[in-house]
């Protein structure tokens, strides 16, 4: 029997995948030392479809990891940019479902990937990962870290996304 909670996850693991189809990432904030925002854009979230977590894996993001050493707490903005979803949205003045999604929660210390992790994501980014940019990219493929989600935020945009 599905609960809310897994009805409520479910469809935020469909936003992501929404998000990361149509833009490529999604937007992923922590705070700097001076406690000012910091976001990175990050290509390489997994969700897990049971529990409130994933992966992403940590390749180039410096000043993300030197944030996270000091401050563990991240949220991630992940949405649905696509032309033809927001066009049927404009012309039908709402959209079926929010256009997507603040996950709020904390990474995990950088760690080793499996090889199963690493197949996931190359299945998840399919021919992409073989295109020169791709190979670029994601040649490194060897290091992730955990994220735990505490939080689901569905976006609303006023009477767009009025239920």
């Amino acid at each position: 029997m599905t609960t809310h909670d897994d009805a409520e996850w479910a469809a935020a693991r469909r936003s992501v995948h929404r998000a990361i189809r149509s833009s490529l990432h999604c937007a992923v904030s922590s705070r700097n030392a001076d406690g000012s925002p910091h976001v990175t854009p990050i290509g390489s979230l997994l969700l897990d479809r049971d529990e409130r977590s994933g992966i992403y894996f940590d390749v180039f993001n410096a000043r993300l990891a030197r944030n996270l050493a000091a401050d563990p707490r991240v949220t991630v903005l992940a949405v649905d940019s696509g032309p033809l979803r927001w066009g049927r949205a404009m012309l039908r003045g709402r959209f079926d479902v929010p256009p997507g999604v603040q996950l709020s929660g904390t990474a995990g210390a950088a760690r080793l990937a499996t090889p199963d992790e690493a197949a996931r994501f190359r299945s998840a980014v399919g021919p992409l990962g073989r295109l020169p940019g791709g190979r670029a990219m994601w040649a490194d493929l060897s290091r992730v870290r955990d994220l735990r989600v505490d939080s689901i935020r569905f976006l609303r945009l006023g009477r767009m996304t009025a239920t």
